[in-house]
């Protein structure tokens, strides 16, 4: 049995090397010479357009007006009269407002007697000195007077010149602060005018369109609020570039009357169109 039991694991051990001789076949010597690779074709990419230089963006426009301004009391004073409300249309020249002056009235009047009077005595003074019965000290006083009731004259107008404030161009009424028949400090706002008979488009450009822009350059400009498009021209140029942003103001005018555009109303320019 002991033999029999090493012949058996002498044959367990053996069978495996016998097994691995025999499915392990010679190796082929590897080829050396080179075999040629394929190119590798490289995928078909879309031509890129070239950015067109002479392209220039559409900015934001506003509506502007040329003229705008801000009138305040030019006195301390009830308001008489205060026609116009928001909206309201003007002609250079009309009344804007008017405070009672019955008391600057008044004063006004007596500067303008006590001037005729020194006035008077002036006269007298140079036909004394004309007949040679003059006194130099008369003569004297009696200018000196009479240029100080001139003074007192122009002060006491120009009080009351204040009483009416008047339009000091055509325009239309964008806000009002106050009421009729009310109390006003001297400097409280009062209304605010603007001139729509011309309007202005503003707008912020790259810096880098100078050299296709210049005054006279023809544009349109697409406004939101009225869905349209007016034709316009660059009417100038701001004078000073902002070196952190790159950009610069430009302004336009339109070449035709618009009466619907209002001034705040925006849009979109389009340039080389």
């Amino acid at each position: 049995m002991r033999m029999y039991s090493f012949i058996s694991a002498l044959s367990l051990g053996l069978v495996p090397g016998m097994v691995l001789a025999q499915t392990a076949g010679p190796v082929a010597p590897a080829d050396m010479t080179p075999t040629a690779t394929a190119p590798v074709q490289q995928p078909d990419l879309a031509p890129t357009s070239e950015p067109d230089s002479t392209a220039v963006h559409a900015p934001s426009v506003q509506v502007t007006a040329p003229m705008s301004a801000q009138i305040s009391a030019s006195m301390s004073g009830q308001l008489e009269k205060f026609p116009l409300r928001d909206g309201d249309h003007f002609h250079k020249g009309d009344v804007l407002a008017e405070f009672r002056c019955g008391q600057q009235k008044a004063t006004l009047a007596h500067a303008h007697a006590e001037y005729i009077k020194r006035r008077g005595l002036l006269d007298v003074q140079n036909k004394m000195k004309a007949l040679g019965q003059w006194s130099v000290s008369d003569l004297h006083s009696a200018a000196a007077d009479e240029q100080a009731a001139n003074a007192d004259l122009e002060m006491a107008s120009a009080v009351v010149a204040q009483c009416v404030i008047q339009a000091p161009f055509d325009g239309r009424v964008s806000n009002t602060m106050v009421h009729n028949y009310q109390y006003l400090s001297a400097g409280t706002p009062m209304l605010e005018i603007l001139d729509d008979t011309s309007l202005e488009l503003s707008m912020i450009v790259s810096s880098m369109e100078l050299r296709h822009l210049q005054p006279g350059t023809p544009f349109k400009v697409h406004i939101l609020e009225t869905d349209a498009t007016y034709p316009a021209t660059v009417s100038r140029i701001s004078g000073k570039v902002d070196p952190v942003s790159k950009t610069i103001k430009v302004y336009g005018k339109l070449t035709r009357p618009a009466p619907d555009l209002l001034p705040g109303m925006t849009g979109e320019a389009q340039f080389g169109q």
